[in-house]
């Protein structure tokens, strides 16, 4: 009696795991993907970023206009890759493209076993008053879309930090083309004393 009793316990359990297992991961329904499919990852590529960004920088540091070309390829690979490094984001997968100009990016993000939740971000970028504003278009993980105010909110947090950034620099151009981000742009004047 005791061991039928014991088999019926371990069976509703494995069910009410596998169920909530399954119910735990839930997708978005309409997470687009990348054209063309999925973007490789590889150390080769956010290498090749990290080199960009860096002869970029020091274009700009000479007075010169500085010309940054970024791909999916490479921005996905920085991305994955420092995510991977860090652990600290629970987010698995990311895939980044541009397309349509707007930044796309999916992922699994995972904050808890075993909880997953298909996720994707939507920016638009521009150029105002020799800054990258951007806007998040749309932020959804899993079938809960985030509403407008959080959206707004993320934009305004972002924007702030990258007019930090972006201080001594004068961006005169930004396009956001079939797989790549151009952006271009001049060092800022500093006031003689």
């Amino acid at each position: 009696m005791v061991e039928h009793r014991t088999a019926a316990w371990l069976i509703l359990t494995l069910c009410v795991w596998l169920a909530l297992s399954m119910a735990c991961s839930l997708g978005g329904g309409d997470i687009p993907t990348p054209p063309g499919g999925r973007i490789p990852v590889s150390p080769e590529a956010a290498e090749r970023l990290r080199q960009n960004f860096a002869r970029a920088l020091q274009e700009a540091s000479t007075g010169g206009e500085f010309r940054l070309f970024v791909t999916n390829e490479e921005i996905t690979s920085l991305v994955a890759l420092t995510l991977q490094e860090s652990g600290q984001m629970p987010l698995r997968d990311p895939q980044i493209w541009f397309t349509a100009g707007r930044v796309y990016m999916t992922g699994t993000f995972s904050p808890f076993w075993p909880v997953r939740f298909e996720s994707v971000i939507v920016v638009a970028a521009l150029v105002q008053g020799g800054q990258i504003v951007v806007q998040i278009e749309r932020a959804q993980m899993g079938p809960f879309p985030f509403p407008q105010r959080v959206l707004d909110t993320s934009s305004r947090s972002i924007n702030e930090t990258l007019s930090q950034m972006q201080s001594d620099l004068e961006v005169t151009h930004l396009e956001i083309l079939e797989g790549e981000l151009q952006i271009a742009g001049v060092r800022r004047q500093q006031p003689g004393p």
